[in-house]
């Protein structure tokens, strides 16, 4: 067999495999258009910040080829959902994917985890009292100062000016959920923050009226933080004490 007689065979052979490769390529495209996969798309608006929680998720059919390569495909896998805000906003029925979502971590800011209507107050402490306190906390402000009195004495006063105030966190410790590598990172900052300071930083979730009140409070004395108990919400009205009240 001459070489003009194998050039007709290669020619149909190429084609051959440039049909079938068009044919499995077509083949694969309407897979993907008409295969239905698990997607979770956002049950709600979620604003840039939101905090991720399940009930605000759910899944819906869609064709393979309109699913993201990052999307999420269950809610069991996106992990810990507590752990999770919206980097961008997320209209209702979008996917959710792991480039629009991050994990709360002091890198992202205090900010995210500041109610709506309310400010972080950053209160400086002694790293003792930090350690004793933890995100979720509920804490009342007392402030204890030099009074003015009528024969021009100064006495010692003691007043609580807030109470039940939510502490969102505790220096670098929002009260994310963190693997074990992420929380040993975070201790270790920590314990490097102390060598340097003897000061520490709580987080407070404070209206604006309170946080002017509070401000005012430091400049004109020393502040306490007082831990209330857990399920505690009652507020109570306390007359302001004196030093000479301890001995009547």
């Amino acid at each position: 067999m001459n070489k003009r007689s194998l050039f007709p065979l290669v020619i149909a052979a190429m084609a051959a495999l440039i049909y079938f490769f068009v044919l499995n390529l077509a083949q694969e495209n309407l897979t993907k258009a008409t295969k239905m996969e698990d997607v979770v798309v956002a049950k709600v608006d979620l604003k840039e910040g939101t905090q991720i929680k399940k009930e605000q998720l759910t899944t819906v059919k869609m064709p393979l080829s309109y699913i993201q390569k990052d999307a999420f495909v269950s809610i069991s896998n996106i992990g810990n959902m507590e752990n999770l805000v919206a980097r961008i906003e997320i209209p209702k029925g979008n996917q959710l994917t792991q480039h629009a979502l991050a994990s709360l971590s002091p890198e992202m800011g205090i900010s995210l985890k500041v109610q709506p209507g309310n400010r972080a107050y950053i209160l400086e402490v002694s790293n003792q009292v930090a350690k004793m306190i933890k995100p979720g906390d509920k804490v009342d402000i007392l402030i204890t100062f030099d009074a003015n009195m009528k024969n021009s004495n100064k006495e010692k006063m003691a007043v609580t000016i807030l109470q039940n105030i939510l502490v969102l966190g505790v220096g670098s410790n929002l009260g994310q959920g963190l693997d074990k590598a992420a929380k040993a990172r975070n201790e270790r900052d920590e314990q490097n923050n102390a060598a340097f300071s003897d000061m520490s930083t709580l987080s407070l979730s404070l209206g604006l009226e309170a946080a002017q009140y509070l401000a005012l409070a430091q400049e004109e004395g020393e502040i306490k933080v007082v831990v209330r108990a857990p399920g505690d919400p009652n507020e109570v009205s306390v007359p302001i004490t004196s030093f000479s009240n301890l001995f009547n």
